[in-house]
């Protein structure tokens, strides 16, 4: 597996460079990825939408993320926006705990509603905060709703940003995010 870093883009005033994984085999509607697609499948017992990956080539992760995530050709693919810390009622969670806790969940309210579950189909996170004091709490909430969507550790690739500010000024977590649905 080869790694290339794309330039640098700038999403929010912040930075970023992102990891692509670019192997010939993983080429969406190739002959060798339908066929690695089926007999996973067939092993399993059930249809891969996201295949998580970490390469030993670059350092492992810092926290509780994948370097890459590989998605099924079987699948179709779910650009998720942003998603804050609001109930369905409106009220916002008055701390970054509870912003990421809820943030998650509309995440996943999102994705079932289109067929699928955050444990088969969620690739990617993008995670923006509006303070590094704020981290332990973003963690903590992440790390518990990780625990019960992916119980084996094997968690979507995330990038997290501290930037200098949200939509509102009471928001202090949005999370962005890709997933993958039945097709």
């Amino acid at each position: 597996m080869s790694i290339r870093v794309t330039p640098p883009m700038t999403v929010i005033g912040a930075e970023l460079r992102i990891l692509i994984d670019v192997t010939d085999e993983i080429a969406a509607g190739s002959a060798a990825c339908a066929e690695s697609e089926r007999v996973m499948e067939e092993a399993m017992g059930k249809r891969v939408l996201v295949e998580r990956r970490s390469t030993d080539r670059i350092a492992p992760p810092l926290g509780m993320y994948s370097h890459a995530a590989r998605v099924s050709p079987a699948g179709a693919v779910l650009h998720i926006a942003g998603q804050v810390g609001n109930a369905p009622d409106g009220t916002i969670a008055p701390d970054a705990y509870g912003q990421t806790v809820q943030a998650l969940r509309n995440i996943a309210a999102v994705i079932e509603d289109a067929g699928g579950t955050p444990a088969e189909g969620l690739a990617s996170l993008f995670t923006m905060v509006t303070s590094r004091e704020a981290l332990p709490d973003v963690r903590r909430g992440i790390g518990e709703v990780f625990a019960e969507w992916f119980p084996e550790g094997d968690h979507p690739a995330n990038s997290l940003c501290v930037v200098a500010g949200l939509a509102r000024e009471d928001l202090l977590v949005e999370i962005a995010s890709v997933a993958v649905v039945p097709g």
